[in-house]
C-alpha cells in the first residue's frame, strides 16, 4: 500500500510555478533598463516584485525592438535586492529606472513586431516569466513604442547566434517581406547584408538561440 501525504505537510511551490501561479500577487518593485535602449533597440528590461520579507523576486527579458521581440529571459527568486541586482551587473551592465507601464509596452510592443515576421518569444517566456507581468490590458497605459529600423526590420547577430541560426533568420525574413524589405548587421561588418544564394540554403526552421544552450 502506497503511503499518504500527511494533510498536514505544507506543499511547496517550485520557483517557476510560484511564477506562473503566485507572482503577480506580490507588489511591483523598481523596473530598470539599460540607458542607450532608444538608440540601439536592443533592451535589457528587469522588473521586480516584493516579498514581504523584503526580498525580491526579478524577471529579465532581453528584448530586440528591431525584429525578435523577446530573445531570452530568466529570473532570480525570492533573494535581497541588492544580491538581485550585483547579478545583473556582474558585466559592468548599466540600468536606469522606468516605470512598470513602459517595461510592459516596450516587452509587448516587441513581441507584437516580431510576430508581423513569423518570430515567437522566447519559450521561457511563453512558459514562465509571461505570467510575472501585469496582463496585456487596457488597465496598462499605452505607451508607443518604435520599432524596426527606418520602417524596415533588421536583424542583428549579436554574435551569440550561430551560422545555422542566421541563415534560418533571414530567410525567414525573405519570404515574410521580401529581400529588399529589411536590412541586418553581421557580425564584425558594418555592411548591411546582400544576397548570397548559398547563404540562404536551410530547411526552413529557425533554430533555438544559442544563449539557450
Amino acid at each position: 500500500m502506497s503511503k499518504k501525504s500527511s494533510p498536514n505537510k505544507p506543499s511547496y511551490l517550485s520557483p517557476e510555478n510560484y511564477i506562473r501561479q503566485k507572482s503577480r500577487n506580490l507588489p511591483l518593485g523598481d523596473c530598470f533598463i539599460n540607458p542607450n535602449w532608444e538608440s540601439c533597440k536592443m533592451c535589457q528590461v528587469l522588473i521586480t516584485r516584493l516579498h514581504v520579507t523584503g526580498n525580491v523576486t526579478s524577471c529579465m527579458y532581453l528584448v530586440d525592438l528591431n525584429l525578435l521581440g523577446v530573445k531570452d529571459t530568466f529570473f532570480k527568486f525570492n533573494i535581497p535586492f541588492d544580491e538581485t541586482m550585483a547579478f545583473y551587473q556582474r558585466s559592468d551592465v548599466e540600468f536606469v529606472k522606468i516605470s512598470y507601464a513602459l517595461a510592459h509596452n516596450i516587452i509587448y510592443a516587441s513581441i507584437e513586431f516580431a510576430s508581423e515576421f513569423g518570430f515567437n518569444p522566447h519559450k521561457d517566456f511563453t512558459n514562465i516569466t509571461r505570467h510575472f507581468l501585469e496582463d496585456d490590458n487596457d488597465e496598462i497605459p499605452l505607451i508607443e513604442i518604435e520599432c524596426g529600423f527606418n520602417g524596415k526590420p533588421m536583424y542583428t547577430n549579436t554574435g551569440f547566434d550561430s551560422p545555422e541560426r542566421e541563415r534560418a533568420i533571414l530567410r525567414q525574413l525573405e519570404r515574410s517581406v521580401g529581400k529588399d524589405n529589411f536590412n541586418f548587421m553581421l557580425p564584425g561588418s558594418a555592411d548591411m547584408y546582400r544576397e548570397d544564394n548559398e547563404l540562404y540554403e536551410d530547411d526552413g526552421r529557425i533554430p533555438d538561440s544559442d544563449t539557450e544552450e
